[in-house]
């Protein structure tokens, strides 16, 4: 109870902060962006942390779920947030598509499969020009879209549904059994847990999410396309927030997702060719001595001085 209250004071700070604090409108927009960022990584450690299955595939539900929710809010004028959601279910159903046979394969045999999947979809998506718009991409009517200034409150309340997903996950009889099969699926099998079944349902919940994602940039930036949604860089970017911040650990993507923002906010201004090498030696450093990230970090300084204190 303590930590939900302290969630529940956090959101609540969150979202009365622009209004009484003087916040230039760039600052504004980019952690509104983050707060989607901080959401999506959740939702990718769901797999690649709680499952232990790392996906370089991602990209393909979040441009899936991009381009769906644009492509109802063209066709049919629903609400933004209620194309987001379609998007989503059509991206977590697309998820489970490709991925109930793939899941079958463990480790490196897995990867590889999705990083397939990410690129076979990102060409199709480039070529089927009828319904992403090809190379020229989609623009979004303006008009019924919010604004980068009110999506920051929309971006908050996906952050707040990525972290009570997670907090239920791990602590559910799902949880449970994700841990036993990211140890051993066929001992999981053994004490009865279903490893098909709970696999699909959390590759579900995370191609959902990631999906609503995709809708939510979509309505931010007003324009995307095959190129940008589907990038292999898209999925990597995920992986190095959940590795910065700590895989496996229920909020460790949250605060890997903070550093992945601010990095490449300064890198791309500044330095641009550079930005993926620094982050490819970051993604170094951090497996080869902290492997749960900055989560493993906060813990080793932590826990000493309250042994201190007692």
């Amino acid at each position: 109870m303590p930590r939900v209250a302290g969630f529940a004071a956090a959101l609540v700070l969150l979202w009365i902060a622009p209004l009484v604090l003087p916040v230039g409108d760039y600052t504004h927009n980019i952690v509104g962006l983050t707060y989607m960022f901080m959401a999506a990584a959740l939702a990718w450690n769901w797999l690649g942390g709680f499952v232990g299955q790392i996906s370089f595939g991602h990209s393909a539900m979040f441009g899936v779920g991009g381009f769906v929710a644009a492509r109802v809010m063209l066709a049919t004028g629903l609400p933004f947030g209620l194309s987001w959601i379609v998007g989503g279910l059509v991206a977590g159903v697309f998820a489970v598509l490709w991925g109930h046979p793939t899941l079958r394969l463990r480790g490196p045999y897995f990867s590889i499969a999705t990083i397939g999947v990410g690129e076979a979809t990102r060409l199709v998506a480039t070529y089927w020009s009828g319904f992403t718009g090809g190379s020229s991409g989609l623009s979004l009517p303006l008009d019924g879209n919010p604004t980068k200034f009110e999506l920051y409150w929309y971006g908050l309340y996906l952050l707040a549904a990525a972290v009570a997903i997670s907090w239920w996950l791990r602590r559910s009889r799902i949880g449970l059994g994700l841990l036993a099969i990211k140890e051993d699926v066929e001992a999981a099998g053994d004490l009865g847990v279903n490893p098909v079944l709970y696999q699909d349902v959390v590759l579900f919940l995370s191609g959902a999410m990631v999906g609503v994602c995709g809708g939510f940039y979509a309505s931010y930036q007003a324009f995307i396309d095959p190129q940008d949604m589907f990038s292999f860089d898209r999925s990597i970017s995920l992986i190095l927030m959940a590795v910065i911040g700590g895989i496996g650990v229920v909020l460790g993507p949250l605060w890997g997702a903070v550093v992945f923002v601010i990095i490449q906010e300064f890198l791309l201004a500044s330095y641009s060719q550079f930005y993926l090498g620094l982050y490819g030696a970051l993604l170094v450093v951090i497996i080869l001595f902290e492997p749960l990230g900055l989560t493993g970090l906060a813990s080793r300084i932590i826990r000493p001085l309250r042994r201190g204190t007692t």
